[in-house]
């Protein structure tokens, strides 16, 4: 999977404000979580897809976060399926089982729910990226900064997502180096074989995440990180008329969603 890192491409998302994206982000979460109808969720994909390809991203991005996260999709489905309480039954699979909630039937309301529920991990899943992968991390701090976020919480959030694609390079240099010396096995099928690889990768893994950690520790009290003054930054961000018209928009799709929950549309 390929670093969590800004892209260099030139595209209208790259030019976006920090603060433009990180309130577009925002909105697209609370609609994913707002509407429990897979159509309504299934806009919210088709929308956050169409801007992935404006941003020029890699495809193969998506397809290696699904990966990831295929496992956790299924098990909400089935979860969904089995005991979400719909009034629509599809076909009985067993008499009701009382002490976990299962009432024997396959509902129609139950498998849209799950739907739903997918599509939503979906669009948290790609839409994150976008943010990351289109803002490098000083005009990402800078923007939470301006939006009036603490400056030590905006530092925590932008060093661990700096952290990623290092802990990436780490662990790829580590499974090399014990594929030279014949410790682990990291392309055999067998489920077991890699699991011993992965936890030998682990160990190593982790005791240089924190040596990095006490690296950044020490650059942090050598610069007097947290000493009382008025911070200054290197770079400037200014709202453009863009950012403007698609902070308006943002705001009025959340408007717009929460009128239409309210009325009671995008529901099963």
């Amino acid at each position: 999977m390929m670093g969590m890192s800004a892209t260099a491409h030139k595209t209208p998302l790259h030019r976006l404000d920090g603060r433009t994206k990180l309130i577009a982000l925002l909105v697209v979460f609370i609609l994913a979580l707002l509407f429990t109808s897979p159509w309504y969720v299934l806009g919210l994909l088709a929308l956050v897809l169409v801007t992935w390809a404006i941003a020029r991203l890699p495809w193969t991005l998506i397809r290696d976060i699904m990966k990831f996260f295929l496992v956790i999709a299924v098990i909400i489905l089935v979860v969904q399926v089995f005991f979400y309480p719909g009034e629509t039954n599809l076909f009985r699979l067993s008499r009701p089982v009382d002490f976990i909630g299962f009432s024997g039937y396959i509902t129609l309301e139950g498998i849209l729910f799950g739907l739903a529920m997918v599509l939503r991990l979906v669009v948290i899943m790609i839409v994150a990226p976008l943010l990351v992968l289109t803002t490098p991390l000083p005009e990402f701090i800078l923007a939470l900064v301006k939006l009036k976020v603490p400056y030590r919480f905006a530092f925590i959030m932008t060093t661990a997502l700096s952290l990623l694609p290092s802990i990436q390079a780490h662990s790829a240099i580590i499974q090399q180096a014990q594929l030279c010396r014949g410790i682990g096995d990291f392309d055999n099928g067998k489920l077991m074989t890699k699991l011993r690889g992965i936890s030998g990768l682990l160990i190593p893994l982790i005791l240089g995440t924190f040596r990095d950690s006490q690296t950044l520790d020490v650059a942090m009290s050598s610069r007097a990180f947290g000493a009382p003054g008025k911070r200054t930054f290197l770079m400037e961000s200014h709202f453009r008329p863009v950012d403007t018209i698609i902070v308006v928009l943002a705001i009025l799709m959340l408007l717009g969603g929460v009128a239409m929950r309210i009325l009671g549309y995008g529901t099963l």
